[in-house]
């Protein structure tokens, strides 16, 4: 090495690092894409979205629902004097239906006739004491006032509390006579309604009481249908005064019926309401079977009808307001195949059919109708 390169070794050095960094430099700056080349210009492109203006026009929903078929009350028999059956209906049977006045089981009568026959003889034998009071109280006033013609006649002397027990004798006689005709009335069972049975547990030569259920039963006319329902389908459906007319679809068929009622509260475990629909052919339904039932909501005047792929959440939806994306926050009526019925709002320059995945409140699209999007596809193609 000579002298000269010793001695200037560092700056060669120095010389050397800084040109190289220079020339990494240079090499990273022709590298790096062009500000206005085409990439630039891509970013700035706005995405086309289709867009639909809605018409108002009148819509009433139609809610459907699950119900169960119930009756109100579930009756318990329970005999109301005691005995031995001596006959069973073959309506007294579980599924059975049996009419008003139908006879479910007799029980034996016999004791209840001896009662019926025992009262009558006691009211014979006080109506009897009644008739001797009576003619001795005759005699004893016809003494009297041929003894003492100026004198009132002491009620003892003639006979006046002794006829007034008889007669209230006879009057206990025939309200016991009445007690023990109802009694032996009741020895025969009967239904107090049309009904279906549920249970029963009853057979001829059972002793049974009067304070021991022997079946159960339910009231045709009671059959009801309980239904469930959300907050959301509840106002959809409106007021109950309206008496809206609904679709009941059982086993037998569609039939029709109407609202009744509502629970006063809340199911505590689902926290749904309920509403009550009756209908005038019971007769079709059963107890325990679950049905379709379909109600006519209340009538909504204006609403809007949009595309389902418009909402990109429950009620949220975009439109184009002076060329930039708005959400709007609407309120869902219902749906009717591939459109969404929602309530109307303020659309703006139109409602976004199929918003963009990166949408965002403040983006600039270019917006087109469905008619200009398909002649722009023809176009390219």
């Amino acid at each position: 090495m000579t002298p000269f390169v010793e001695r200037h070794a560092g700056a060669l050095q120095l010389a050397f690092v800084i040109g190289v960094v220079g020339l990494a430099l240079l090499l990273s700056t022709s590298l790096r894409p062009d500000s206005s080349g085409p990439s630039s210009a891509a970013r700035s492109i706005e995405p086309v979205v289709s867009i639909v203006t809605p018409v108002a026009t009148p819509y009433r929903p139609s809610v459907r629902l699950n119900g169960v078929v119930q009756a109100r009350t579930v009756t318990r028999i329970i005999p109301q004097v005691s005995g031995r059956v001596v006959e069973v209906s073959a309506a007294f049977r579980p599924g059975a239906s049996v009419s008003t006045d139908g006879v479910l089981f007799v029980i034996d009568p016999s004791d209840y006739e001896l009662a019926v026959e025992r009262t009558l003889a006691e009211i014979e034998a006080a109506r009897s004491e009644l008739t001797r009071l009576e003619a001795e109280a005759a005699a004893e006033r016809e003494i009297w006032q041929g003894q003492f013609p100026e004198r009132q006649i002491p009620d003892l002397i003639a006979r006046v509390p002794q006829i007034a027990a008889a007669k209230a004798r006879i009057q206990s006689g025939e309200a016991a006579r009445r007690a023990a005709e109802l009694s032996l009335s009741r020895t025969t069972v009967s239904a107090p309604f049309d009904a279906r049975i549920l249970e029963t547990e009853l057979d001829v030569g059972q002793v049974v009481g009067s304070s021991a259920a022997v079946g159960s039963m339910f009231s045709i006319d009671s059959l009801e249908i309980v239904v469930p329902v959300s907050a959301e389908e509840r106002r959809l459906i409106g007021p109950l005064g309206d008496q809206r007319v609904s679709t009941i679809t059982p086993t037998a068929g569609a039939i029709q019926g109407k609202l009744v009622r509502a629970a006063a509260s809340l199911d505590e475990r689902t926290r749904l309401g309920t509403l009550y629909v009756a209908t005038a052919n019971p007769g079709l339904l059963t107890a325990g079977e679950f049905v379709t039932v379909e109600i006519e909501g209340k009538d909504t005047p204006d609403s809007y009808r949009i595309p389902a792929a418009a909402l990109t959440s429950r009620d949220r939806l975009w439109v184009v307001e002076d060329g930039r994306l708005a959400g709007r926050t609407v309120e869902v009526l219902g749906r009717e195949a591939e459109m969404a019925v929602v309530r109307v709002f303020d659309d703006a320059d139109g409602v976004v059919s199929i918003p963009p995945a990166n949408a965002r409140d403040g983006m600039s699209v270019s917006p087109r109708g469905p008619d200009e999007l398909a002649s722009v596809g023809n176009g390219t193609d």
